[in-house]
């Protein structure tokens, strides 16, 4: 294979373009993902996704379109049009409002220079009829084999209707169309198929990255994702001498609860409390993030916070529990927390050296009677 002689056909080079097509846009979103996850930053998956893919597909279009205007061969990239009308409707399942889609569809009429043609209006309007049936499909969905049937019926009869129409107005032979039909069905297949395996594996690596990382009880993040979170920021902020505070706490008198009350009373307790926290740190700053990284006991890093800077924060936090009403099965539960907190120091030289030190504080908070905050 050379620039000048290409042995492949048309079909099967259509075939890995379309495929590539879709490498690449999951590749993308990845990326863009992975960037974000690094720096800190909450990535919303679905959001980065859709709103990706709807970028990439209309300068994907755009693309194609502009290389075949005004040939004769304007027509060769409808199926590109249908792959990228399905992916954004089926797949991504993007909600478009009707006016968002019409000027859409009359922008590429605009490109095209096809206003003028009754039929380019009906292939518009069958286009965006198309685009709204393949969302109503994607959101009925049942069992696999049925839900493949819905998207192939609905996706066929739409390619036939905008196929049909193409070759009337531009004279296409019917071998021509019944050829480029079959194709359409090929490669809508084909990607049903990919991309369908593309997220069911997504979603279980979302599925799998939560369990690792998240403590099943409360629904705070765990013990193994606080190493790694605080491996990273002490990292960083060694390198760029930005502060770094950590706090420390154990719930009080949790073992009283557990033998006055029985477990799953504790349970709740644990839970409450964790919910309580973690909506006073989404007020705070939405990066804090509560750790469960004991039975009772609970971690916060304050990433890019000096301990003074923290300190009306974790004050703030532990009056909430203390003054938050805890009921169980008709107990009232008086709930508090001691509390160590430390602040990455130059001379430390690993973690352990922060978390002893936030450790001996909280340890300092509860030998002095508990309910208090000890800064060390």
């Amino acid at each position: 294979m050379t620039w000048s002689q290409w042995f492949v056909t048309p079909a099967i080079t259509s075939l890995f373009f379309l495929l590539g097509v879709l490498t690449l846009y999951w590749f993308l979103t990845n990326q863009i993902i992975r960037f974000l996850k690094k720096r800190g930053r909450h990535a919303d998956t679905v959001k980065i996704r859709t709103n990706v893919g709807v970028v990439y597909m209309v300068l994907l279009n755009l693309g194609v379109q502009l290389a075949v205007n005004g040939t004769t061969n304007s027509w060769v990239f409808i199926n590109f049009q249908i792959f990228a009308i399905v992916f954004v409707s089926y797949f991504l399942q993007l909600n478009v409002r009707l006016w968002e889609l019409v000027v859409a569809v009359l922008m590429f009429m605009g490109l095209n220079g096809t206003f003028t043609y009754l039929l380019s209006w009906l292939y518009a309007i069958v286009l965006v009829g198309l685009f709204y049936v393949m969302n109503i499909v994607r959101k009925h969905r049942h069992h696999s084999w049925v839900d493949y049937l819905d998207y192939t019926v609905a996706s066929l009869v739409g390619s036939t209707l905008l196929w049909g129409i193409v070759g009337r107005r531009l004279s296409l032979s019917t071998p021509l169309v019944l050829w480029e039909l079959l194709f359409s069905f090929f490669i809508l297949s084909i990607m049903y198929v990919y991309v369908d395996s593309l997220m069911s594996g997504a979603a279980t690596l979302a599925q799998l990255t939560y369990t690792t990382n998240y403590d099943e009880l409360t629904k705070v993040k765990n013990y193994f994702s606080f190493k790694n979170d605080f491996s990273e920021l002490f990292q960083r902020s060694k390198i760029t001498a930005q502060p770094l505070t950590l706090m420390l706490f154990d719930i009080d008198h949790f073992k009283r609860v557990n033998d006055t009350y029985g477990h799953l009373t504790g349970d709740y307790v644990l839970s409450h409390t964790a919910a309580l926290i973690s909506m006073q740190l989404q007020e705070i700053d939405p990066h804090l993030h509560l750790y469960r990284t004991g039975g009772e006991e609970f971690t916060i890093l304050f990433n890019n916070y000096t301990t003074d800077q923290a300190k009306v924060h974790v004050q703030a936090i532990a009056d909430s529990v203390r003054e938050a009403e805890f009921q169980h099965n008709g107990n009232n539960i008086h709930v508090s927390i001691s509390v160590g907190v430390t602040q990455l120091q130059t001379a430390d030289e690993g973690q352990l050296d922060v978390y002893r030190r936030a450790d001996q504080s909280l340890y300092f908070s509860k030998r002095n009677g508990r309910d208090q905050v000890t800064f060390g």
